[in-house]
């Protein structure tokens, strides 16, 4: 797989990636922090300063697109300074696969690839949230060596999300 930081030039492709989404009948597109509702170059913009700057609340984050060969096959968002309070909440790590792409096997390689870059980062482990009814996203994250630490509705009220610790 290659991962790289998005650029001017991926617009199209990544509305084409959120249309399929949309088409799917998901309400949501996992890990691309607004894209769907976004103008594309302020979008573009809060990516790159979210990689170079950070913000006071968020520290620094890095957003990848995730490619097989040329296709775009998911989004990965690696929060590695993320304030204690919001890891525990949302995670420190997020990703999600387009719809046609499922059941391959890419979320497992875009979270493994995800730790390695944590840990070069510096961070001993990480948290990793998903509702308890996806159980897809569970099993990606016990394949990574994630274990059970807590069950709650943190992030939801409407739902229970469980929340795993992955030791680097």
């Amino acid at each position: 797989m290659i991962f790289r930081l998005p650029d001017a030039g991926d617009e199209t492709i990544l509305r084409e990636y959120v249309l399929e989404h949309q088409s799917a009948g998901e309400a949501g597109v996992s890990a691309s922090l607004g894209l769907a509702f976004s103008v594309y170059p302020e979008w573009l913009e809060k990516i790159r300063n979210n990689a170079s700057r950070g913000t006071d609340d968020w520290g620094r984050s890095l957003l990848y697109l995730c490619f097989d060969s040329s296709r775009l096959v998911g989004l990965l968002s690696i929060r590695y300074e993320l304030p204690k309070e919001l890891s525990g909440k949302i995670g420190d790590i997020g990703y999600g696969v387009r719809p046609s792409e499922r059941r391959k096997g890419y979320a497992t390689a875009m979270l493994r690839y995800a730790l390695s870059v944590c840990k070069e980062k510096g961070m001993e482990k990480v948290i990793l949230g998903c509702y308890k009814d996806n159980a897809a996203s569970a099993s990606t994250i016990l394949k990574n060596g994630g274990i059970l630490t807590e069950e709650g509705n943190h992030y939801s009220e409407d739902r229970i999300s469980q929340y795993f610790t992955v030791t680097l």
